[in-house]
């Protein structure tokens, strides 16, 4: 009986790895691929937002004219005096006391501009401003009531805008007196208004 002669098998082929697998291997366990793949993934966001075009700047819709009137605290308030952007309003006092002001909530909204932005009350009649300002919530240092005679002043304005009453509406100006938005109180004029700011803020020349 012839005895079985085992037939020894024939090994398996090595496997070769496919040329772009092996590329990969080598650039994923090296040091230097993420390096610069992480700078480029902190950099593309960076130059995308310097590329990006910024909105125009709001047009001038003309010029606020000097004036010589007193503040809350009674002293000298000029023309001259203000520096930077102002948004300013004209109120009768009485609507104060009953209706506020929006000034009052922008007042907030533009606490961290430091004294970039300042806000103004044009109040007409006599009033005790002190008082006034007290009930408001106007501060000093940001937010100035204005009295005295007024009225030439906003007819002055009114004539610029052409627009007629000016009750309800908030001007904002440049940093050169310059008349830049006329807006109503509504949330979404406002921020049109705090976007303008931003862009006057950054845009060299619109400042005193």
């Amino acid at each position: 009986m012839a005895l079985a002669v085992p037939v020894p098998m024939a090994s398996a082929p090595p496997q070769r790895i496919a040329l772009p697998q092996q590329i990969a291997a080598r650039l994923t366990g090296s040091g230097w691929f993420w390096a610069l793949f992480l700078a480029t993934g902190f950099a593309f966001p960076i130059v995308r937002s310097v590329l990006r075009e910024l909105p125009a700047a709001p047009p001038v819709l003309g010029t606020l004219p000097p004036y010589e009137l007193v503040d809350q605290a009674g002293r000298p308030f000029r023309s001259a005096d203000l520096r930077g952007i102002v948004i300013l309003e004209f109120a009768s006092a009485d609507a104060l006391r009953a209706e506020g002001s929006p000034l009052a909530m922008l007042q907030k909204r533009v606490r961290n501009t430091g004294n970039a932005v300042h806000l103004v009350t044009f109040v007409r009649g006599r009033a005790d401003l002190a008082a006034l300002a007290k009930s408001s919530g106007a501060g000093a240092w940001r937010w100035t009531l204005a009295g005295g005679d007024v009225a030439p002043l906003e007819e002055m304005v009114k004539r610029t805008l052409r627009l007629d009453p000016l009750d309800g509406r908030l001007i904002l100006a440049d940093g050169q007196g310059r008349i830049r938005r006329v807006t109503s109180a509504l949330p979404e004029e406002i921020d049109l208004m705090m976007r303008d700011i931003g862009l006057l803020a950054n845009l060299g020349g619109e400042s005193r």
